[in-house]
């Protein structure tokens, strides 16, 4: 990665990627969980996976704002503006495959039940 001529930029798009990171990572359990609470009749799992979905929420607004906050500050210009961008749409994505998560756990409820 080329670096730029503030410190301060570098490290507030390292902390981006790292979050993005760290919200997939989270949405990615939250998928396996369910499917298991899914396929062993898991209530507790399922409930585990419904309880965590607000911190993938949490993370899409937080990321978010920063992002914006970055474009507003410091207005970046091509390959920076395509990774704010590319951020954005897959922090959105990732938000929408959580929510797909709490409902297979929210099924996987009812048919244990």
């Amino acid at each position: 990665m080329s670096q730029h001529i503030s410190k301060q930029f570098d490290n507030e798009l390292d902390n981006i990627r790292g979050r993005v990171m760290a919200m997939g990572g989270l949405v990615e359990k939250q998928i396996t969980d369910a499917l298991q609470a899914l396929t062993d009749s898991d209530i507790e799992l399922g409930q585990t996976v419904i309880t965590n979905e607000p911190s993938v929420n949490s993370y899409e607004v937080s990321i978010d704002e920063e992002c914006t906050q970055i474009l507003a500050r410091r207005q970046p210009a091509a390959k920076d503006l395509r990774l704010i961008t590319a951020v954005i749409k897959t922090i959105t994505d990732l938000e929408r495959i959580g929510d797909e998560a709490e409902k297979v756990a929210q099924m996987a409820i009812y048919l244990t039940e």
